[in-house]
């Protein structure tokens, strides 16, 4: 998948990272159900989870996810390139669920492609081949402590998370640290509502920013604070008020509707993202939110964000007849499987030739873009005894 922009026309569409690169801030995946839309998030995610985790025990397999059923003999290869503060990164790795086979590093300091590393899998019980470039700048010495504590069953770079290294390993450490930082997970599991609007009830910033959303979502809430909570002295919960005409009331977080809280957490991910340069990888996004409520939650994004990006799966098809998304066809990508269903493939909006004035939500329901589930026959024919 390609998420280069192809117009420099909508300076606020995409990200400038020199040499004729503009990296579009948007990307949504349409498809059938198991056409793959979401596979191609995990696969994106797995890949830095890959670079920044890794294992002290040489037992442990190799972090990944369920590889396909009809491959799940074969070794797995994955490719991306990415940019890391503002320098370009490209990396392949090859593995099974015992090793890696192999991973090349290669980036772009001074706008020219140099080694970072490269490492090959030799045996079980020895060291792996191990490279560093030149550009990369580590002593002997250092190299030295990558090879003794990189296992067989994690990536090089991640070595640098389990272990103290000299001054000279900032190259590494700089990309180590931004992965860390930078790349969100699909969902996590140490997030809850409750707790995310309680700091930002410490923060004064984002609290003012929280507010302003909601009065533009028209749900009614003028503020939201902190309170005991009646059952329980010890704890403190979060209350809205609300303003129904010229009358307000409170209520608690557990009497708001999904979609409310949907869009409160959804919240915090747009605050981290125009405050700051995050990806974030989100499957349906558009869960529990009205069409118009999430329309308005992505150009709020792409309006006010300088650097972070967003790439997530949608079943609103409705989206497709925004003008967002018919003057940015390359924001869009449409999954597929094949016809005997053995793999997905992914093709961009842009890619298909339609003609500017046709919409694309007109062409994905005529069945000219793909990417639609084919069904049989409503009609049941069951057997009675």
């Amino acid at each position: 998948m390609n998420f280069e922009s192809k117009t420099s026309d909508d300076e606020w569409a995409s990200v400038d990272f020199g040499g004729g690169k503009r990296i579009n801030k948007l990307a949504v995946i349409y498809g059938a159900n198991a056409a793959g839309k979401s596979n191609i998030l995990t696969a994106l995610l797995n890949v830095f989870e890959l670079l920044f985790s890794p294992w002290e025990n040489k037992t442990e397999l190799v972090r990944t996810r369920r590889p396909f059923a009809l491959c799940a003999d074969k070794p797995t290869k994955m490719h991306v390139s990415f940019y890391a503060n503002r320098i370009r990164y490209d990396y392949t790795i090859s593995y099974t669920s015992e090793h890696i086979i192999d991973e090349l590093m290669e980036w772009f300091p001074n706008g020219s492609k140099s080694l970072f590393y490269e490492r090959r899998f030799v045996s079980d019980d020895s060291q792996a081949f191990m490279k560093f470039g030149q550009s990369v700048g580590l002593s002997a010495k250092t190299k030295d402590i990558f090879l003794q504590n990189t296992l067989n069953n994690h990536t090089v770079l991640s070595c640098f998370g389990k272990r103290s290294f000299e001054a000279d390993s900032k190259p590494i450490a700089n990309l180590y640290n931004w992965i860390g930082r930078y790349i969100h997970r699909l969902d996590n599991p140490q997030f809850t509502l409750e707790k995310s609007l309680k700091q930002v009830l410490e923060n004064g910033k984002a609290k003012q920013f929280y507010i302003q959303m909601l009065e533009k979502a028209d749900f009614n809430i003028v503020d939201f604070h902190a309170q005991t909570a009646v059952e329980d002295e010890e704890q403190t919960k979060i209350y809205f008020d609300c303003k129904a005409g010229t009358e307000t009331f409170s209520l608690g977080l557990d009497e708001q509707s999904q979609g409310t809280k949907k869009f409160l957490s959804n919240l915090s991910t747009l605050y981290s993202a125009i405050s700051n340069h995050h990806i974030y990888f989100i499957d349906e996004i558009d869960s529990e939110l009205h069409d118009d409520l999430l329309l308005y939650f992505l150009n709020a994004f792409l309006m006010n964000s300088s650097e972070s990006q967003l790439i997530f799966t949608s079943q609103e098809t409705s989206l497709l007849n925004e003008d967002l998304l018919n003057n940015h066809r390359d924001f869009v990508f449409f999954a597929e499987k094949n016809r005997d269903g053995a793999y997905s493939e992914y093709m961009r909006a842009d890619e298909f030739g339609l003609h500017k004035n046709l919409s694309l939500y007109k062409s994905y329901r005529n069945g000219r873009l793909g990417a639609v589930p084919q069904l049989g026959s409503p009609l049941m024919y069951l057997d009675h005894e």
